[in-house]
């Protein structure tokens, strides 16, 4: 089921979206994941092919940072000449968290990388198995595999138990529910 809700930025002070004011976008509806079976699998051009269970992605070093994330339809009907009623209507698809989880580069680290690979193809367990490739130097420069949002554990509609984050990539790079990471030589 295709879903969708708007910040309502208007009524917001500061630069963080509550977590539960957080614009969410999916197309395939929202899965129901245990976290205590949740993997996150990374295999290809790897030395060696790794499967993260939710609670050894907690022990590994974490980090925090603020970013947002906006999705690539945000402010569509007004680019048509048809903007919304409200700025939430117009703009509210874009939003502002703090981010808590793992950096990619330390989880390609632990696998690590051949030679020939360029690409990761980042892939959710959603219905539709939303994938995105990413080029590997992003990957290893600032994208992160988080878990939390402002404090507490992703809700469902942004990723809940893990997602990626590509900062300043359109949304739909920030793969939800991530379960695999394939690495590739070709996007």
């Amino acid at each position: 089921m295709t879903g969708a809700s708007r910040s309502p930025l208007l009524d917001q002070f500061g630069i963080i979206t509550p977590s539960a004011l957080h614009f969410e976008r999916h197309h395939s509806g929202v899965p129901t994941i245990d976290p205590a079976t949740h993997e996150l699998a990374i295999h290809g051009l790897v030395e060696r092919p790794l499967r993260f269970t939710m609670r050894l992605l907690k022990r590994l070093p974490s980090v925090s940072r603020i970013h947002f994330i906006e999705c690539g339809g945000n402010a569509g009907p007004e680019h048509r000449g048809s903007p919304g009623a409200t700025v939430q209507q117009s703009h509210g698809l874009v939003s502002c968290s703090e981010w808590t989880g793992v950096r990619l580069s330390t989880l390609l680290r632990e696998v690590g990388i051949k030679p020939a690979a360029r690409w990761i193809l980042a892939e959710g367990a959603d219905a539709s198995r939303h994938a995105r490739s990413i080029p590997l130097a992003k990957a290893l420069d600032d994208v992160l595999v988080v878990y939390g949002q402002n404090g507490e554990a992703l809700r469902p509609e942004q990723g809940y138990p893990l997602r990626l984050l590509a900062p300043g990539w359109e949304g739909n790079v920030s793969v939800k529910w991530l379960h695999r990471l394939h690495v590739i030589d070709h996007p």
